[in-house]
């Protein structure tokens, strides 16, 4: 009977891989008389995974004519993130347009939360357009990546921050031509299968649109909120508008921390100018009802710092003191 309850379960695929192959099925009860109780183990199961386990292991189990209807099947499910590491809120940073500045913002928000004295991770899930190694100016060798222990991922730590990017397993400018389940296991393997250690924050730079990627990470990661990024043009926050509701969608809804407007002006003569727009994305935030986070200017020292690979709060006070009340602002909504 156990045999063809594991045969069963094989059926069950997470990730892209069947939940015995992953060793999720930790244990299969049969000690009692007409009773199975299946005990797994999910790396930091959402509410929205845990149910649909439920429901497809109850489903394959039901539709065993050796098994029958009369069997009582009884489904535990625990989280085994404490076991490798501990991450107490993870956020991530989203607009459905690209080019916004979401790695400038994921990278300074990083930062200025360790600057504040909390322990955090940045995850560059962009497979296809990484930018974070850029940012922080990290370039490695082919063997430089560590495995920590049994294949698990070393990430690496540069300016007080855990990182990881696919970019570091890639060479410069390299094309990454993979599909959509390929992507994701990728981004699984990147959140589940790296040794964060234990972290205040992990902060995880999203690409742009609504596609595998945020699927994949919205319905299964335990998500404390969004953080969306845009500039002021109407293009832009049409795309973003998108975005927001995909995180409001019943089935994987994920709190919407706030919005930052980037790119919001820039200052000549002492004079603003609002190059994209005044006002598009705070008249936007309170339409949506979203908290407005604040807003960063257009200013050459923040390109020029990220094209350096250095985080620009290190380099002008005007900037960080804007960063660190942006990410105080985020830390409230949480």
């Amino acid at each position: 009977m156990k045999d063809k309850i594991e045969n069963i379960l094989k059926n069950i695929i997470i990730n892209n891989i069947n939940i015995i192959e992953s060793n999720y099925v930790k244990h299969i009860d049969l000690s009692k008389k007409n009773e199975i109780i299946i005990h797994l183990s999910l790396p930091n199961p959402t509410m929205h995974l845990k149910n649909k386990m439920i429901k497809e292991i109850t489903k394959s189990i039901r539709c065993d004519q050796d098994i029958g209807h009369n069997t009582k099947l009884s489904i535990n499910i625990e989280s085994i993130s404490q076991k490798k590491y501990s991450i107490n809120n993870i956020i991530a940073i989203a607009s459905g347009k690209g080019g916004v500045g979401k790695s400038t913002i994921a990278s300074n928000i990083a930062v200025s939360l360790s600057n504040m004295g909390y322990s955090v991770g940045l995850l560059d899930a962009d497979i296809y357009g990484p930018s974070i190694p850029l940012m922080f100016n990290i370039n490695i060798e082919e063997d430089s990546i560590l495995e920590h222990e049994k294949g698990i991922i070393k990430p690496i730590y540069s300016h007080g921050i855990k990182i990881l990017s696919i970019g570091f397993f890639s060479k410069y400018g390299q094309a990454i031509p993979w599909r959509g389940p390929m992507v994701t296991k990728a981004v699984m393997q990147f959140v589940y299968g790296t040794y964060w250690g234990n972290l205040d924050f992990l902060i995880i730079d999203f690409p742009p649109g609504t596609g595998d990627i945020h699927l994949s990470i919205l319905q299964e990661v335990s998500l404390k909120g969004i953080v969306v990024v845009s500039t002021s043009q109407k293009i832009a926050i049409s795309d973003v508008a998108r975005t927001v509701e995909m995180f409001r969608i019943k089935s994987i809804y994920v709190p919407i921390l706030g919005i930052i407007e980037n790119m919001s002006y820039f200052i000549y003569k002492e004079k603003k100018f609002f190059l994209f727009g005044e006002n598009g994305v705070k008249n936007f935030a309170k339409k949506m009802n979203i908290v407005f986070l604040g807003e960063i200017p257009m200013l050459n020292i923040i390109q020029t710092y990220c094209d350096l690979g250095i985080p620009v709060i290190f380099k002008n006070d005007e900037i960080k003191n804007i960063f660190m009340k942006i990410t105080k602002n985020m830390i409230n909504q949480i």
